[in-house]
């Protein structure tokens, strides 16, 4: 039996995928109306998050930050207490590598392996089974999932240890807000000295400036629509991480730093449930032209 414990925007496609492959389900979210949205023939719902590693051997998390991922393991009710040698957790999460090594060595004390297997992709990925998924961990425990990520994405990398695959979602969540913060502050840029948007990220993306970020993300800048594939405020969580980090191996990071405090700038305006795209707005509000 697999279990998934976080049925939000990435959890639901996760609970649907996987039970396409024929594989049964029991499910459990903080919210249970978002549980109850997905069950179906060969999906349950579990009482608590202990009573979902009572009856999976295999347990999926996709939580919001290290906070909601140690209530869920380790609180009076979590998943602790049910773990044995029999059980693998997949935490599909985006938290601190520091913080997941330091889970996976609890959850070894109980004869369990924890594997951190984050994802490069948000919701339209997610549906279409699209998604990237970076893994570190056990590698024979890693293969004995594999039939599991294949579900769920289409390109797997197994990257080393416990904490690997979250290191790798640093570097890339660093290198996309960093494209999307630089982007939209061209665009300002442009919109000021009177050019079109439109018709700017046009020229960009004929030449060296282009990037996926901007092809994901254009049709959001050009229409002014914000609703969330990915939020604001998972971006500024993941640099925040990325920054402590930094911090720990004594690497330099100053331009990510200042990008940072622009999207925990868009938090304190309380828009970090808006797009990530939304940084555009955030810029030209800075700027006093919006």
């Amino acid at each position: 039996m697999i279990g998934i414990i976080g049925i939000g925007q990435m959890g639901k496609p996760f609970a649907k995928n996987i039970s396409k492959c024929g594989y049964p389900l029991i499910v459990w979210n903080r919210t249970i109306e978002k549980a109850k949205s997905v069950l179906g023939p060969g999906i349950d719902l579990a009482d608590s998050p202990a009573d979902l590693a009572k009856k999976a051997d295999i347990i999926i998390l996709m939580l919001s930050n290290n906070e909601a991922v140690e209530h869920v393991i380790f609180s009076d009710n979590g998943i602790y207490p049910e773990l044995n040698s029999g059980k693998i957790v997949i935490d599909m999460s985006t938290l601190s590598p520091t913080f997941s090594i330091d889970v996976s060595k609890r959850i070894s004390k109980k004869g369990a392996f924890y594997l951190d297997a984050p994802v490069i992709g948000s919701v339209p990925q997610a549906e279409r089974a699209e998604l990237t998924i970076l893994v570190g961990g056990n590698y024979e425990k890693f293969n004995s999932v594999l039939y599991i990520f294949k579900c769920l994405g289409k390109n797997i990398f197994y990257l080393g240890p416990n904490g690997s695959g979250l290191s790798m979602k640093m570097v890339n969540n660093v290198v996309m807000g960093g494209n999307l913060e630089i982007l939209s502050e061209a665009l300002s840029l442009g919109e000021s000295l009177g050019l079109d948007r439109k018709t700017m990220l046009d020229i960009i993306s004929l030449g060296s400036a282009n990037s996926r970020i901007l092809e994901l993300k254009r049709e959001n800048l050009i229409n002014n629509e914000y609703e969330p594939a990915f939020k604001l405020q998972h971006e500024e969580k993941d640099l925040y991480y990325a920054l402590d980090m930094a911090r720990v191996s004594k690497t330099v990071m100053p331009a990510t730093a200042v990008i940072h405090e622009i999207y925990k700038y868009g938090l304190s305006k309380n828009k970090g449930d808006r797009d990530i795209s939304f940084i555009f707005k955030i810029l030209k509000e800075l700027s006093g032209k919006d």
